[in-house]
């Protein structure tokens, strides 16, 4: 007899939890840092608005909610800033804080917001709900964003936003065509497709120019912070 068991899923990658532990309210960033897919260590930079048993307790749920792991609060290292220091914070590189759908009636609007080079952007875009295009349409709205970020030095053109299967896992990836210096250069991102398929073409979007971006965003001037 076959055995029919299906194949035990992949633990989420740390950059899936990353992305997750970002979307509690009060979050500026986390990093996981993961062992042979074990979670070691879990970094996150918040705001003071919320109490830090609170956020913590919120973390724990949401990871364990959207990707059954228990995280031990012994292994979250926490710091909490002001606002205003929160905004003048470099990051490493820019990162992705939220993902948002929201339904129009006949429309479907996909929102992002990026951290990145000192100031925080929101892009957005729209669908149509009787021909939807998730996907490419989480990936303009994350295009949006990335061309806030670095001016009028890098125009993104979307090429191809599309879904393929490797084994038992879903691959979000993402063609871009870009404009830059007068010359035209092709990118390609790709992330593991979790519950959210947008969130996966954000992330597709960023991982293919956030080398690019960051070369732009710190080679010129810096940018002030954006006030909400």
């Amino acid at each position: 007899m076959t055995d029919s068991t299906p194949p035990m899923p992949l633990p989420p990658s740390s950059s899936d939890l990353e992305l997750t532990i970002a979307q509690v309210q009060g979050v500026y960033a986390a990093r996981v840092v993961s062992e042979d897919r074990e979670l070691r260590e879990v970094h996150i930079v918040a705001s003071t608005a919320r109490s830090p048993k609170r956020l913590v307790r919120d973390v724990e749920t949401l990871v364990f909610v959207k990707h059954g792991v228990r995280i031990d609060y012994r292994k979250i290292s926490l710091v909490q800033l002001e606002e205003q220091d929160l905004l003048r914070l470099p990051v490493a590189r820019p990162e992705i804080r939220r993902v948002a759908e929201e339904n129009l009636g006949e429309q479907r609007r996909v929102r992002v917001e990026i951290q990145g080079a000192g100031k925080v952007v929101r892009g957005e875009a729209l669908e149509r709900v009787d021909n939807p295009n998730t996907l490419a349409t989480a990936a303009r709205a994350t295009i949006s964003c990335i061309e806030q970020l670095v001016g009028r030095q890098m125009d993104v053109r979307l090429e191809n936003a599309t879904c393929l299967r490797l084994d038992t896992r879903e691959i979000a990836l993402v063609v871009l065509a870009c404009l830059v210096q007068d010359r035209e250069e092709t990118f390609v991102g790709a992330s593991f497709v979790g519950l959210r398929p947008a969130e996966a073409a954000a992330r597709a979007t960023l991982d293919a120019l956030n080398r690019r971006i960051l070369t732009l965003t710190t080679g010129g001037a810096r940018l002030r912070p954006e006030s909400d």
